[in-house]
């Protein structure tokens, strides 16, 4: 089965939060480093950035001087400053070249989204390969960040709309729309978990969070990991189990 990919889109709050997630997306927050980190500092060098090749400070600067030209000096306290989307391969993907990949995200982001594209930064260093898009949702004179965004209708539409037109191209199945039920739930985030056994993340200090994150909505993760759900065990019945059941044509001594 071919490998799946993953897009999330998230909102970016706050007045310094276009700052923060650009340090983020820039690797320029140290305390994001050392030996309790997610990040593999020694694959860092490997990142690269499609647009918006400058430091977090100077694109953050140019978000507000470009929300100032449109009148808005004060944002409400709730205003989407930002949109990011997220494109995520499997884990197994580091292996082989995803530079045509990401390049095809980025294109695909431009023709799909308005506002301005701030920065598009791909990470190698982490256990999935990934790329952040982040959008300054300032359209005609509005910061219309929600409407970007939209419904969950409208992120499925975008998933559908990429997995046309990118996803397919570069051989990778789409995540299957089918609820998990609380059993095959259980037994996938089981697996995620035993995935993860080794991994850095366990010596994070929010990993119990994770855990729980991982049991509660273990697909997102399987995805990235590749790891997929393992059918449940037939349970076999006898054929005078069958005949003894209850029903009709069942016979009963």
């Amino acid at each position: 089965m071919a490998s799946s990919h993953l897009l999330r889109l998230g909102r970016v709050k706050g007045k310094n939060g276009v700052l923060e997630a650009l340090k983020h997306n820039k690797r320029e927050l140290q305390n994001e480093r050392g030996t309790q980190s997610h990040i593999i500092a020694s694959r860092s060098h490997l990142n690269y950035a499609l647009h918006g090749d400058l430091t977090a400070q100077d694109i953050a600067t140019h978000s507000k001087v470009q929300m100032l030209k449109a009148g808005i000096e004060t944002p409400r306290s709730n205003c989407v400053m930002a949109v990011e989307i997220i494109f995520s391969l499997p884990i197994d993907r580091h292996s082989q070249d995803t530079r045509p990949f990401f390049s095809d995200c980025y294109e695909w982001t431009k023709q799909t989204f308005a506002g301005e594209l701030l920065s598009f930064d791909v990470h190698l260093d982490e256990s999935a390969p990934h790329g952040h898009a982040l959008i300054l949702p300032l359209i005609d004179g509005k910061m219309q960040g929600r409407d970007l965004i939209g419904n969950s209708g409208n992120l499925y539409r975008l998933i559908n709309l990429f997995h046309r037109s990118v996803g397919v191209k570069h051989g990778l199945s789409r995540r299957d729309k089918k609820h998990l039920n609380q059993s095959e739930r259980e037994r996938l985030g089981r697996s995620v978990l035993n995935r993860l056994r080794g991994d850095s993340v366990q010596a994070s200090a929010i990993w119990a969070w994770v855990r729980d994150a991982i049991m509660k909505d273990p697909e997102p993760c399987a995805q990235m990991l590749g790891v997929a759900v393992s059918p449940a065990p037939k349970k076999e019945r006898h054929f005078v189990d069958i005949k003894r059941s209850k029903g009709k044509g069942a016979f009963l001594t």
